[in-house]
């Protein structure tokens, strides 16, 4: 009987240690636990609250256009004469480009202002007007023998050489009017509704990523353009300053300002957060925090502007990670506390 005691005994001792041993663990794996978890939170960091400027924009792409891009052609055909224009260089309105022979149009003229003087001594009035029809074409003709350039600008190209047979029609030329400079951007049936005439906008150029220009929306298309599965409208948007880099057919990306709020109080977005339908943002106090509800105006994604609830100079928890644990420090359950989340001010695929 005393050795089974003295057995039990030991038996009883072991499991005691064993059970002291286990405590000790867990009690060392959630202080572990804690430990990490603690020094994996982010520090908290609070902001004072400011005024300045918010805007929203809608961002697209395109290219560079000039005010006027005409191919020019001649009106008859002919072997061209002499070449007066260089590529690359400006030319005044009326300039003579290019010309071709005009032998057979000058014979024709000719013929047909002696033919009508002829016709104005005998013939019926109706043969002189035919006369004096004749004339007119032969005149055009002969005129058409010479390229004018209908406008100031640029020649972009020359297609053709001296002694070269060109036909009537066929593009020879292209002149640019550069005076001003256009970005024809193409804009998602999501956002066009955002778009008006007379808003700004911020043009940055692929070729020069520093180059930062003024723009202003001038013209809205009222016909969309079928892009695969996508509905885009053509927006043209004005170059406001003129910059010697800043070459036709440049690929660009325009950002245009659809809603702006100046001088307002802005504080980073994710420093407030919806919960039970209501905005708020934790205060920071002399006596501790305290979660206040707050009326949210424009948000670019990045900052949100507080219309009510917040004053400047206000000390402010600045992430969600710091509201979240603070809203749980006054009680609140964790079925609420899943349910916590952020919610844009407004969605409608705008660009930020």
């Amino acid at each position: 009987m005393k050795r089974v005691g003295k057995t039990l005994a030991r038996i009883g001792l072991i499991v005691l240690i064993a059970l002291i041993i286990a405590g000790l663990g867990y009690f060392y794996l959630r202080a572990k636990k804690a430990q990490d978890a603690t020094a994996t939170m982010p520090t908290r960091r609070e902001i004072i609250v400011q005024r300045g400027d918010l805007t929203r924009a809608v961002s697209s792409t395109g290219t560079i256009a000039a005010a006027r891009d005409l191919e020019l052609a001649f009106d008859v055909g002919g072997k061209v004469k002499s070449i007066n224009a260089q590529a690359t260089k400006m030319i005044e309105q009326g300039a003579i480009l290019a010309q071709l022979d005009d032998t057979r149009q000058k014979l024709a003229y000719l013929g047909a202002k002696r033919d009508l003087e002829m016709a104005r001594f005998d013939a019926a009035p109706s043969v002189v007007k035919e006369k004096e029809l004749e004339l007119e074409l032969a005149e055009a003709d002969l005129k058409a023998t010479s390229l004018i350039a209908p406008f100031a600008g640029v020649v972009a190209e020359i297609r053709v050489q001296k002694e070269e047979w060109v036909n009537s029609g066929a593009a020879v030329m292209r002149l640019l009017d550069t005076s001003c400079l256009f970005l024809e951007v193409g804009v998602d049936e999501v956002d066009i509704r955002y778009i008006e005439v007379g808003q700004e906008a911020t043009i940055t150029l692929d070729a020069y990523p520093e180059l930062i220009l003024p723009g202003t929306v001038v013209e809205v298309g009222i016909v969309p353009q079928q892009q695969g599965q996508i509905v885009i409208f053509p927006v043209k948007i004005e170059l406001d300053e003129h910059d010697s880099r800043v070459k036709v057919g440049m690929s660009a990306e325009a950002e245009i300002v659809v809603e702006k709020a100046e001088h307002a109080l802005v504080i980073p977005f994710e420093a407030v957060m919806q919960a039970r339908g209501r905005s708020t943002v934790v205060r920071v106090t002399d006596a501790g925090l305290e979660s206040v509800e707050v009326v949210t105006g424009l948000s670019d994604g990045f900052s949100i502007e507080i219309k009510q609830g917040l004053n400047e100079g206000d000390r402010i928890l600045a992430s969600n990670h710091d509201l979240y644990h603070s809203l749980q420090g006054d009680n609140l359950s964790p079925q609420h506390n899943q349910s916590i989340r952020i919610q844009p001010s407004m969605g409608g695929g705008l660009r930020r």
